[in-house]
């Protein structure tokens, strides 16, 4: 693994997760939950913030067994991904997506119907074991679009790409290894520049 040191996180990046989830709670609580762009943060309307968060952790590996078939990828990220593999003859994804047998397999399954050329995949429990695989695989740039991820995994990274989501755009990075991208195509573009 890790040749080019290149690797990609999954949801958010790769794949647009945000309506697996909005489906599912919609199924589980009748109404739909909104994001609430200018503070990062999702609206759940509802009581109880203690028992969402068991729930919301609970249900994670549920809404994407029930709701990954129909989850779209992010705008451009199969054939951007496809030009990643045609250059360095790999495409590495790290998700910290809970490693059960049901998330894997249809994980895989959306991977191989999607994506357009093969891909080596590695699911962790957390995030901080990315940072693990990274450090023993000689990962040196990576996407992620959760903001503390990106913000921490920039201690062992040359480059700490944040993709731009709703839910991290206003949150300032202040490091100069972290660089916001709004597709892959951009992550490619600065790569490349430094190549050549």
């Amino acid at each position: 693994m890790g040749k080019s040191g290149i690797a990609f996180d999954f949801d958010g990046v790769i794949c647009d997760a945000y309506d697996i989830f909005r489906g599912h709670y919609f199924d589980m609580f009748g109404h739909n939950m909104e994001s609430e762009h200018d503070h990062g943060t999702f609206e759940f309307d509802i009581v109880d913030n203690e028992m969402f968060e068991d729930w919301w952790w609970k249900e994670i590996p549920v809404a994407i067994a029930q709701y990954q078939h129909i989850a779209p990828p992010t705008h451009g990220s199969p054939e951007a991904l496809k030009a990643f593999y045609d250059q360095y003859g790999e495409v590495v994804i790290i998700t910290a997506r809970e490693p059960s047998d049901a998330v894997m397999q249809v994980t895989k399954l959306w991977c191989d119907k999607v994506l357009l050329h093969p891909y080596e995949i590695h699911f962790v429990a957390s995030s901080s074991e990315k940072k693990k695989i990274m450090m023993r695989e000689g990962i040196i740039h990576y996407v992620d679009d959760r903001f503390k991820t990106a913000i921490g995994l920039s201690e062992i990274l040359e480059t700490s790409f944040l993709f731009n989501r709703p839910w991290n755009t206003f949150r300032l990075t202040g490091m100069d290894n972290v660089k916001r991208i709004d597709t892959l195509w951009q992550m490619k573009e600065i790569l490349d520049a430094r190549i050549a």
